[in-house]
């Protein structure tokens, strides 16, 4: 019975401890569309729009060979995802 109680014991405070070290992972905080906007244009894009939908943003953008394009941007690294010619 005391190594039941025992064994019960140690499972009981490893449950404890696992949760409190998942606290400690930190997630970057999405960026502003701000951020995202400034970034597009050190790039070289022009933004004509630029709105967040869906917990990513889309944006209408004109390269340097005068070519719009969709874009499709994660908001927590600022990378483009997707980029579609428009016609």
């Amino acid at each position: 019975m005391r190594t039941m109680t025992t064994g019960l014991l140690a499972a009981g405070l490893l449950a404890l401890a696992l949760p409190a070290q998942a606290e400690t992972t930190k997630v970057s905080p999405r960026k502003t569309l701000e951020q995202v906007a400034n970034e597009l244009s050190a790039k070289g894009y022009t933004i004509r729009e630029i709105e967040m939908d869906d917990g990513h943003f889309e944006a209408k953008i004109v390269d340097a060979k005068n070519v719009v394009s969709e874009a499709k941007i994660d908001s927590y690294t600022g990378e483009i995802l997707r980029l579609e010619r428009e016609d």
